[in-house]
This record gives structure tokens, C-alpha cells and sequence, in this order.
């Protein structure tokens, strides 16, 4: 990255000859001969880099020292000195010099301390936009948030914390016991840590208190732990939430229509909505994980459609659909002739999403080269198109994707671990179908609701038990594979109510058990290998075998040989309930 550098010294030899070393590494620099004339320079323009002579005509390095410090703080410097006295090389340290080169110097030297010193910058400088994003997100989260040392003392707290549970004053370095002793005597089994544990270890719990009115309240608790590694100590953080006034009025979200294409009101996708809504107040990079068919592509465009960056481009792109040359022309756009069959220019996606969001999805399947080119961008916000070296800036918030572990892609050296911590500022976890079957009938409403118009179809709903299949499935393609069924479904359905049967042979047949030689048996006369007691009936049999295993839908299924949603579907028929006896 080019950097702008004051080289300060009334040596002439020593200001071309550094002058000559940044600008071949592409920086530009200004020359001053004096410390009247480097003030001058400095407060006309800011310089990342200021090469100094100990010794000038009107005062010493130690003063312009002192002045960069006091009035530059992010400007690094380097002293140079022909006469190294230890306590005045000590001195410059301590009051802030990057380093110190001694006369005559090298080129070669000169150029090695710069570069480290401008590389020194520059990660300092990422280490505190980042550290401010996530302050950002940490002050704006409405959970409580509770940061404790080895000893239980407060480290740190968020707003929400002072308003949530009044931890107003003075109460940082402070032991929790003392500050909340009410809140302390119920969750300190959570925070007693094990030495085995990691931080994404994880303790919960729930609890009944009452608030300053005396009405009562339900707060939950979650304890992980703490690693400091430059203490080498543990410690604890706890997140509490007020489940009490959790509910979909305060997100304001339609019950039927979800929020921004999100369906569902599962606690796990209400606090994804909640989540989301932080994220889209910032503009933080956000890594969205989970399952494929999670529906990632839609938490991505409620980020972009909840932000201020909704009235400009949302662009989207799937990093698993092209190959590696390709994907690289489609991301940063290439100029006519840059390859075989580029007969004009095109733009790219990060050129056409300038002001607004892209999404990459599958951001796990990227090439390591196709990494490097995208960390470029997430830290300076600039590109070259295939073909040109004319840089290109862009303002856009980049969003992705994976239903990969990137964490273990790392370890096994196939994804960067710089480009993961760029990307994974914030994460969101999709939860999978099979873990809130209870927006089931929501999602099949919407579905339905979405493919009568286009299939021009008329479907009101789906019978007992379709809905009651859809419940025992796993849905290892979630709710896309859900969208999948009720498409053919609709397609065949020849009624208003979407039956069994039209549900697609493969769905079905995953649904049967592997082996079903009695099925036919259980209705009518049973079958003699079945059961010992010939001539029982059907509703007798089937409440024996309730019976013997204590009223286990799936294991009396099993017994009889037939599958779960047919056991089902008989009991509904006989109207047998638990308390039935044979």
C-alpha cells in the first residue's frame, strides 16, 4: 500500500538516498531540512511515515518526537543518529520512536525498518476499526452482557446491562457478588469454569426474579469461557436475556410473513431476526453459517434490506457455481482482450454493488489465489479488473456465506486463517428444519400461498397426515427441500387438500420402514407370524403393542413393522388414546 513519508534531515546525500528507497516501493515523499520546516509539512498534510535526523539545524528529533506524539499519534517515526548514546536511544524509545538506524545508512536498512514500521501501522490502525465494529455490535446488542475475571470481577459490561439489570455506578474491577448479589447467588455454578473447557464451551440456565414493580420476570442465562491469553488466566462471560418481554411485537414482525422473507417464530428464528436487525444498523462484514437450504441467501438480503444501503444494489453470487478463472472476471469485472472471447469490457459484481451489499455465497469453496484477491479487497476497498492495473474503489458491505466449517479448512491450510477472521466479524447460525419443526405449518402456508398463483392452483392447505409426515421427517435439504415437496404436491394434487399420496415417491418411500412383510396384516385379520394371538383385532393389536412399550409411538411401530406416520394414522382412526386398556 503506497504511504506518504516526511524525511527530515539537512544532509542532502541522506535525503535523496530516501527518497530513492520509498519511492521505489511506491510511496511518496516529501523532503525537510530543518524541524521549523518539518512542522510546516506536517501541518499541511498527515504522513504515515517520518524519517528523522536526531541532530537538526534549529533542535533535535526528540522535539519533532514529542510533537508527532502529542499532535499525530498515528504517524510513526524513525530516528536516524551518528552518535548512538544509549540513554538518548532509550529516551526516544520510550517516548514513542518506532526504532532508530545508525549513520551510514544502508538502503537496504532503511528500506527493511520502514517497511515494518508502515506494516506496524497499518495492523494497528485494522485492529481498531475492527475493535470499533465490535463495540458497535456489543453496545447495540439488547442482551445483557457480562465480561468477569478468574475472581468473578466485572471486566466489562454493556448498555444493556445497566438497563437490563441495573448495574449502574461504578462497578468495573468489582466483584459480581457484591454489585448483584442476587443475580451472583443464582448463576455461580455457571460461571465455576473447567480447566478442560474452551470458549466455545457453554452453561444455561433459566430463572424466575421480580423486577422493581414486583411483577415477575424470566431471565436466561448463559455462561462460556473466558481466555486471556496474555495473562494466561480464565475467565467467564455471561449473557443474560429477559425472556418475559421477548415476543414478535417488539420486532414488529407479521406472524404469517416472517421479517424480510424469514418465515417462522421458533425462539431459534426469532433470534436470528433479532440478530439480523442489530447487523443491519452497522456496517460490519457478517459470515452467515448453516445447513444448505437454511435459507442464507434470504438472512443477506434482510441485512441489505433493513440498512441504509437498501436504495442501492443487493448483488449475489454463488463461489461454488464458477470455476476459480472465471470467478475472478465475474467478481472484479475484465477489460476487452484480457482472455479468449473477452470481446468488450464488463464490470464486475463488486463494481456493480458499489453502495450496496454482495453476497458471496459458498465463500468456503474459493480458490486460495481467489482468497488472497478477496482479502485485498475487504481491507482496502479497492480492485483491479482482469486485464488493467487502474485500481477501482468501491463502498460496498460484503455479507457471506458457507455451509462448511471453515475453522477446520484452516487447519488443514485450504482456506487462509486472515481471510477467516475478516469475514467471521459476526456470525449468524441458521438453525437447521429438523430443529424448529414448529414453523412447519407457517412455511407451508407461505409456500402454498406462493405457488397457487404461479401453478395456477387453488390448494387450501395439506391433510392431517401430510402434516404429521412433515413433522417426523428429518429434512436433511430443509426448508428448500420442504419448497421442493409442496411444489410437486401442488402439481399433483387434484383436491384442495394436498393428501399422502400426492407427496413425491422418494419422500414417501423415506418414510416406510426398510422392510414392511406385515403391513398388510394390520388391517383386517392378522397376521398368525405377527402375533400369537389369532383373532384379535386391529385396534386390539395395536394397543397391545402401545401397551408393552409404555405408549412409545416409534417403538410399538416398530414391533408391529410398519412406520411411524402409519401407526399414526390408524390410532387416529380407532380413536385410541394413552389411557386405553387392552
Amino acid at each position: 500500500m503506497a504511504a506518504s513519508v516526511l524525511v527530515v534531515d539537512d544532509d542532502e546525500m541522506i535525503q535523496d538516498m530516501a527518497t530513492i528507497v520509498m519511492s521505489r516501493a511506491g510511496h511518496t515523499t516529501v523532503v525537510a531540512s530543518s524541524l521549523a520546516l518539518a512542522k510546516a509539512a506536517l501541518y499541511q498534510q498527515t504522513f504515515d511515515l517520518v524519517i528523522t535526523d536526531l541532530r537538526l539545524p534549529d533542535g533535535s528529533g526528540l522535539q519533532l518526537l514529542a510533537e508527532i506524539q502529542h499532535n499525530y499519534p498515528r504517524t510513526h517515526v524513525i530516528l536516524i543518529t551518528g552518535f548512538p548514546e544509549v540513554e538518548t536511544v532509550r529516551e526516544a524509545l520510550r517516548q514513542g520512536a518506532f526504532d532508530y538506524l545508525i549513520k551510514p545508512v544502508m538502503p537496504t536498512e532503511l528500506n527493511h525498518v520502514a517497511n515494518r514500521a508502515l506494516d506496524h501501522k497499518r495492523f494497528r490502525e485494522e485492529r481498531e476499526i475492527l475493535a470499533n465494529r465490535l463495540e458497535a455490535v456489543f453496545r447495540s446488542v439488547e442482551d445483557a452482557i457480562i465480561a468477569l475475571d478468574d475472581q468473578h470481577r466485572i471486566i466489562q459490561i454493556n448498555n444493556a446491562a445497566n438497563r437490563l439489570l441495573g448495574l449502574a455506578g461504578m462497578v468495573m474491577n468489582q466483584p459480581l457478588a457484591e454489585i448483584a448479589p442476587w443475580l451472583y447467588d443464582q448463576v455461580v455454578s455457571l460461571l465455576e469454569t473447567n480447566p478442560e473447557e474452551t470458549s466455545s464451551d457453554k452453561r444455561a440456565m433459566r430463572m424466575l426474579t421480580l423486577n422493581d414493580n414486583g411483577r415477575e420476570r424470566i431471565l436466561s442465562c448463559v455462561a462460556s469461557t473466558l481466555l486471556d491469553p496474555i495473562r494466561n488466566a480464565r475467565g467467564c462471560i455471561l449473557v443474560v436475556r429477559d425472556e418475559s418481554r421477548l415476543s414478535l411485537q417488539d420486532l414488529e414482525l407479521p406472524i404469517h410473513q416472517g421479517w424480510h422473507g424469514l418465515i417462522g417464530t421458533s425462539r431459534a428464528m426469532v433470534q436470528v431476526y433479532e440478530l439480523t436487525k442489530r447487523l443491519s444498523e452497522v456496517d460490519s462484514t457478517v459470515l452467515i453459517g448453516g445447513e444448505t437450504g437454511t435459507g442464507k441467501e434470504l438472512v443477506a438480503r434482510a441485512l441489505h434490506l433493513a440498512s441504509s444501503r437498501r436504495h442501492r444494489p443487493f448483488v449475489a453470487v454463488n463461489c461454488a457455481a464458477l470455476p476459480s478463472g472465471l470467478l475472478e472476471s465475474e467478481l472484479f469485472g475484465h477489460t476487452k482482450g484480457a482472455f479468449t472471447n473477452a470481446l468488450r469490457e464488463r464490470a464486475g459484481r463488486f463494481k456493480l454493488a458499489d453502495g450496496g451489499t454482495i453476497f458471496l455465497d459458498e465463500i468456503g469453496d474459493l480458490s486460495l489465489d481467489m482468497q488472497v484477491r478477496l482479502l485485498r479487497v475487504l481491507q482496502e476497498r479497492v480492485f483491479e479488473p482482469v486485464g488493467d492495473t487502474r485500481p477501482i474503489h468501491v463502498d460496498v458491505r460484503v455479507v457471506t456465506a458457507t455451509h462448511r466449517n471453515l475453522r477446520e479448512l484452516v487447519r488443514e491450510g485450504l482456506f487462509r486463517e486472515d481471510l477467516f477472521y475478516r469475514l467471521k466479524v459476526v456470525e449468524v447460525i441458521l438453525p437447521p428444519l429438523r430443529e424448529r419443526k414448529g414453523d412447519l405449518p407457517l412455511l407451508i402456508h407461505h409456500f402454498i400461498d406462493k405457488f397457487n398463483p404461479t401453478l395456477k392452483r387453488s390448494i387450501k392447505g395439506v391433510s392431517e397426515d401430510v402434516l404429521a409426515a412433515f413433522m417426523e421427517y428429518d429434512w436433511p435439504g430443509n426448508v428448500r427441500e420442504l419448497e421442493h415437496v409442496l411444489e410437486h404436491g401442488m402439481v399433483v394434487a387434484r383436491q384442495p387438500v394436498m393428501e399422502w399420496f400426492d407427496l413425491p415417491p422418494e419422500f414417501r418411500a423415506s418414510l416406510m420402514p426398510v422392510k414392511r412383510p406385515h403391513t398388510s396384516s394390520l388391517v383386517g385379520r392378522p397376521s398368525k407370524n405377527l402375533h400369537s394371538d389369532e383373532g384379535a383385532t386391529e385396534k386390539e393389536i395395536i394397543l397391545k403393542a402401545l401397551n408393552q412399550c409404555r405408549w412409545q409411538v416409534q417403538v410399538a411401530a416398530n414391533t408391529l413393522g410398519i412406520s411411524r406416520i402409519t401407526l399414526w394414522r390408524r390410532m387416529k382412526a380407532l380413536g385410541l388414546r394413552q389411557r386405553d386398556e387392552v
